[in-house]
C-alpha cells in the first residue's frame, strides 16, 4: 500500500507534492486529501482518498489492501458522526472492498452538551420569557450573539424575572457546552399577584443528566425532566437555583 497527499484543483492548481509551493497571483482554493494506492496482485490499482471533516476534529487510520479498514479516531471534545462521500455509513471502523477509485469523508461533531430550555414565568397578568442551556459557541461569560441582556426593570407592580450573571442580568443565559455541571441563579420580582407559575420546554440535541430547580433554602426541589411546571407563592424578590446533575 502506497500512501501520499493529493491536491485536487478547485480553480487552477493540482499536484502530488507535499509540501506544495505556490506563488500566488490570484486567489486559489485547494482541497487536500490523503490518498492511498491499494495494490492487488493480478488486478488494477485503485486510489483511496480520505478526509476528516472538520479537519481538526480527528484522524483516520487506514489498514489493509483490497479489503480496507478505516478507523475514525476523534480528537478531544469531538465524537465520530458518520462516513460520507462514495460510502455512506455510521459504522466505525468501516470495512470496504475497493473496486474503483474511492473518496471517503469521516465526519465528526462536538461532544459537548447541546440543549436549550425555554422558561416562561407568569402571574396571570404579566409574562417573563427566558432561555438557558449549553450550546456550541457559548462561553461562561456574556456572548453577544447568543445571550440576551435583560432590559431595565419595569415599574413596581409588574412581574419581572432574569438570570443573575457575573457581568449583567440576562434573559438568555447560555453556557460553555463542555462545562460539567453549570448552574443558574433565577431572580423573580413579583408584581401585584404573589402566585407565579413556571413552565418550561426542553429542546435537546445532545446532553446528559438532568436539571434541578430549587428554592433558596432547598426545601423544594423539582426535577425539570420529569415535571414541566411548578407554582410558587412569591411576595418579594426571590432567588431560585437551577442546578445541573450529571
Amino acid at each position: 500500500m502506497n500512501c501520499s497527499f493529493h491536491y485536487q484543483k478547485v480553480q487552477h492548481i493540482k499536484g502530488l507534492t507535499s509540501p506544495l509551493l505556490i506563488i500566488l497571483f490570484v486567489t486559489l482554493f485547494l482541497f487536500a486529501g490523503y490518498g492511498c494506492n491499494i495494490f492487488e496482485e493480478g488486478e488494477g490499482t485503485f486510489n483511496l482518498v480520505t478526509q476528516v471533516l472538520p479537519s481538526t476534529a480527528g484522524t483516520i487510520v487506514t489498514t489493509g489492501t483490497g479489503n480496507v479498514e478505516l478507523l475514525a479516531v476523534p480528537n478531544e471534545n469531538w465524537i465520530f458522526s458518520h462516513w460520507s462521500g462514495d460510502v455512506e455509513s455510521t459504522t466505525n471502523p468501516l470495512q470496504i472492498t475497493l473496486t474503483q477509485n474511492t473518496q471517503v469523508f469521516a465526519n465528526f461533531s462536538l461532544s459537548g452538551n447541546d440543549y436549550r430550555i425555554l422558561l416562561s414565568i407568569t402571574d396571570g397578568q404579566f409574562i417573563s420569557d427566558l432561555e438557558f442551556g449549553q450550546v456550541t459557541g457559548a462561553t461562561d461569560g456574556f456572548d453577544t450573539f447568543i445571550d440576551l441582556e435583560a432590559p431595565p426593570s419595569p415599574p413596581d407592580g409588574v412581574l419581572f424575572a432574569w438570570f443573575e450573571g457575573s457581568e449583567r442580568p440576562l434573559l438568555y443565559d447560555y453556557r460553555n457546552p463542555f462545562a460539567p455541571e453549570p448552574d443558574w441563579n433565577l431572580v423573580i420580582r413579583p408584581g401585584n399577584r404573589p402566585g407565579v407559575k413556571l413552565t418550561w420546554e426542553i429542546e435537546t440535541a445532545r446532553e446528559s443528566g438532568t436539571w434541578i430547580l430549587m428554592n433558596e433554602d432547598e426545601s423544594v426541589q423539582i426535577d425539570m425532566r420529569s415535571v414541566k411546571s411548578v407554582e410558587f407563592n412569591i411576595e418579594e424578590v426571590s432567588h431560585l437555583n437551577i442546578v445541573t446533575i450529571q
